[in-house]
């Protein structure tokens, strides 16, 4: 293997794929990065057999051939190297590579790249194609509702559907549920719904672009492929059942806000110094025109502050998690949001004016006075 590529392009591509690499693994070959050489390219990997990412960086090829190289050494080395081009050798049956820039020569010792595992061939027929800006948007207003809890697998990634003419995002912890649909906007050619993993779809929220683009979905080898224009991730998926995520949204409310999504923002943000010391707990309630937001920890202090808000129905006096409460506000792109009250003990329902393809729902908090 031998080829020449410009500093910035390989460094740009070992950063991608590197977000790949798990700190924990104890195989070494999931901490390399599998370089292959081909026509007028090099072919970067990287996985931990979660979620792989691949890209391909220009270069001139003047020998063909593979290797993999360990990914914390190999990035630094090339993030030192001066600009300009830089030269890696690897002669034929070895798993010694030689990287060159300038007066600069590095030798790295790697492992065969046959050893490297296996990732599905980028000929996947895709099942449907996204727009990257979208697809960003409805990773970014779901992701943070993703479980932490390892023994309830089911909840640890995003229920990914493609239906007929939409696409849908949903994540649930148990305690919280995020929901965000939007039309598909173009053919289906297979109905889709898998669980996937949170790492890849932080992971690709991050490379995908804010406006323009698309990205194609396919299934291959019982993997999730996601395939932008010079990037690819595949993804494992979660087995298990999804909850019914329908039965948990409040379809009638008691009692009905309408108010500014930034002025109850900034509200719960302040109410959120004083309730950190006792589970970051916050109270809502209403009274003429006037949402009232209190938190109290005895040992440190209190808060309350009130917000214009236009009420329908009956008074609900509630609490809820600021936290998850702020989570949702921060994400929010209306001026105006309603926040749907069903009582003290029944969850609350969050959605932007003119905007029913989101909601969220949180279960409050039971509070002892």
């Amino acid at each position: 293997m031998h080829i020449l590529s410009e500093q910035a392009h390989l460094l740009r591509g070992v950063q991608i794929v590197s977000r790949a690499i798990s700190a924990r693994t104890t195989m070494p070959i999931l901490g390399n990065i599998l370089l292959e050489a081909v026509p007028d390219a090099v072919k970067l990997a990287a996985t931990d057999l979660e979620l792989g990412i691949q890209t391909t960086v220009p270069a001139t090829v003047r020998r063909r051939g593979a290797i993999t190289l360990p990914a914390r050494l190999l990035q630094e080395i090339v993030s030192n190297l001066p600009e300009g081009r830089v030269e890696l050798r690897v002669e034929e049956n070895s798993t010694q590579a030689e990287v060159l820039a300038e007066n600069v020569t590095f030798e790295i010792h790697g492992l065969p790249a046959a050893d490297f595992p296996l990732m599905p061939e980028a000929d996947a027929p895709p099942v449907a194609t996204l727009d990257s800006g979208l697809l960003r948007t409805m990773i970014r207003q779901t992701i943070f509702s993703v479980s932490t809890d390892e023994t309830r697998p089911f909840l640890t990634g995003v229920y990914f559907v493609l239906d007929e003419g939409e696409v849908r995002l949903v994540a649930t912890d148990g305690g919280r549920l995020a929901l965000r649909t939007a039309p598909l906007g173009g053919p289906l050619r297979q109905k889709l719904a898998v669980i996937v993993p949170a790492k890849t779809m932080n992971e690709l929220a991050r490379l995908l672009p804010s406006a323009g683009g698309e990205v194609a979905v396919a299934l291959a080898d019982s993997q999730l492929v996601f395939t932008l224009p010079e990037v690819r991730l595949v993804s494992r998926l979660i087995s298990g059942q999804f909850p019914n995520y329908q039965q948990v949204i409040p379809q009638v409310a008691k009692q009905r806000l309408r108010l500014s999504t930034e002025r109850f923002l900034r509200a719960v943000r302040r109410a959120a110094i004083t309730a950190r010391d006792s589970a970051n707990v916050v109270r809502l309630s209403t009274e003429a025109g006037t949402l009232t937001i209190t938190s109290n920890t005895p040992e440190v202090g209190r808060a309350v502050e009130k917000v214009p808000v236009q009420a329908e129905g009956e008074p609900v006096q509630v609490a809820f998690n600021a936290r998850f409460l702020l989570d949702c506000l921060s994400i929010l792109e209306t001026d105006e949001l309603v926040f749907d009250l069903t009582g003290p003990l029944q969850p609350g329902a969050i959605r932007p004016v003119n905007q029913p393809d989101y909601v969220y729902v949180l279960a409050p908090v039971r509070v002892y006075t």
